[in-house]
């Protein structure tokens, strides 16, 4: 089974990804540090699982924290790709922008994870910038969810927007990992779209009857998958 076809990580990102000593090397390192954290995995694995031998790997990148700090330059590139239509005033257009931006979310959720301040340095740019991403995604969830307000996708009382955002960002950053412990036997790409059932469960006393048909279309092919 591929990378893709278990949902470890979506195409948007793995086609920023070529056959190239370098580029797998980052591949797998967000496949292990999305399954293991950061902290868990060594450089030995990342070499292992990219089928390539240490030193090459210290060639690229002198420590993990660089691999990081590529991690966190390709989040935004991918992030900026997918909401390429983010200010679209059609409805399947933001509904299909929130479905993508949940993907690159889940590609690399171990950096909206993770306690990087307990695994770098006070003084680390790294830390600086993971934690400046952090604050990115905390307030683009309640922006789009203001968007989607604002062009009739939801009928929500401004009061309860930071209350629904805060919700909907704990599904973003700890879904997969709490789901793939509940339901070991699903893979990566029916938990995803479980998680995004559960995202519009959330708003869905909100959602517009338009809007709502439009969701379920996108989650029909999969409603046959089941959780035991």
């Amino acid at each position: 089974m591929t990378d893709a076809s278990a949902g470890l990580l979506t195409a948007g990102t793995l086609d920023r990804f070529s056959a190239k000593t370098r580029d797998k090397l980052l591949e797998s390192s967000l496949i292990l540090f999305n399954e293991r954290g950061f902290g868990s995995v060594t450089t030995a694995s990342i070499a292992q699982h990219s089928g390539v031998l240490e030193g090459s790997l210290w060639y690229h990148f002198r420590t993990k924290k660089d691999i990081l700090v590529a991690h966190l330059d390709l989040l935004q590139q991918v992030f900026e790709s997918a909401n390429t239509s983010a200010d679209s005033v059609q409805e399947d257009a933001i509904i299909a922008g929130i479905f993508a931006s949940y993907n690159v979310i889940w590609d690399f959720r171990y950096i909206l994870r993770d306690d990087f301040a307990s695994l770098l340095e006070s003084d680390e740019p790294a830390l600086h910038t993971a934690k400046m991403v952090n604050d990115f995604l905390d307030t683009w969830t309640e922006g789009r969810i203001q968007h989607a307000h604002q062009h009739g996708l939801l009928e929500l009382d401004p009061n309860d927007m930071e209350d629904i955002s805060e919700i909907i960002l704990v599904i973003g950053r700890y879904w997969l990992d709490f789901s793939k412990k509940k339901y070991p036997e699903a893979n990566n790409h029916a938990l995803r779209i479980q998680g995004l059932r559960h995202v519009f469960t959330v708003l869905g006393p909100y959602l517009s009857s338009s809007a709502a048909a439009l969701i379920e279309a996108r989650l029909a092919p999969t409603a046959h998958q089941t959780f035991s």
